[in-house]
């Protein structure tokens, strides 16, 4: 018995210590659980309390957020991670991706088809090279008054954050307010909307929060190191599913 509990101890503790992405002292306003996308279903956060989210020249937030299974993309075809929509402007801006097999990972950003489709703002990439599917990734969309930037770090090296600085700009809309942040594309009809060249991204969601404050690099930092596991963390979990299973195949 008292292997038992020892056991459910030990996992639980890797358990504690390995999963969920938080700041200390900064509550997200609005947060989304683990997600997996196929590149074609999709589904949406409805973004209205008990926090307004403006897209104004004033307004501040940045979407955190770590994914894994990134799936490669054909071609010259943009998988996209999310959108976010207003009440009268749609899919007003998102990110988006393309993997090729060879592991160039480029990060685009931009304006869709918005405002009864009569306007749009260019794409913007940044491309990394050698970007590996083992490590979880973990974004950050800021916005900052208007201008929009992402930030990246790849599993838990710190080092690897590299701020986006001139990715998008522009983006701001007068008396607007986010209504839905749309993963792997849903529009406000619940179909799925399709990034240029034609299809969404396939990828799981780790965790996803949103924060109404431009984050620092340190925060960024900590958010990323809670988010993915740490090896002795992942270690603790993975020795007392052992021992667990051990007794039980012992009995």
């Amino acid at each position: 018995m008292k292997t038992k509990y020892l056991a459910l101890l030990i996992a639980a503790m890797g358990s504690s210590l390995s999963f969920g992405a938080s700041i200390d002292s900064l509550d997200a306003a609005y947060s989304k659980d683990s997600t997996v996308y196929d590149g074609t279903s999709g589904d949406a956060l409805t973004v209205s309390s008990p926090t307004t989210i403006g897209v104004n020249n004033t307004a501040h937030w940045t979407m955190a957020f770590t994914i894994s299974g990134l799936g490669s993309t054909s071609e010259s075809n943009v998988g996209l991670l999310f959108t976010y929509n207003t009440g009268s402007y749609k899919n007003l801006e998102g990110l988006g991706f393309q993997l090729s097999e060879s592991g160039d990972l480029t990060l685009c950003a931009g304006g869709f088809a918005y405002n009864g489709g009569t306007n749009s703002s260019p794409w913007k990439a940044q491309t990394f090279s050698d970007y590996s599917t083992s490590k979880p990734l973990t974004l950050f969309y800021t916005f900052n008054a208007g201008n929009v930037s992402i930030s990246a770090m790849l599993g838990n090296d710190t080092s690897t954050l590299t701020t986006l600085t001139t990715l998008s700009s522009g983006a701001s809309f007068s008396n607007q307010n986010m209504t839905q942040i749309n993963f792997s594309a849903k529009d406000t009809s619940g179909n799925t909307w399709s990034a240029p060249n034609g299809i969404t991204g396939e990828y799981t969601l780790n965790n996803f929060d949103l924060y109404t404050a431009v984050l620092t690099e340190d925060q960024m930092r900590e958010y990323a190191l809670n988010a993915v596991p740490e090896p002795a963390a992942a270690s603790l979990g993975l020795l007392g599913l052992g021992i667990f299973l051990m007794r039980r195949r012992r009995a």
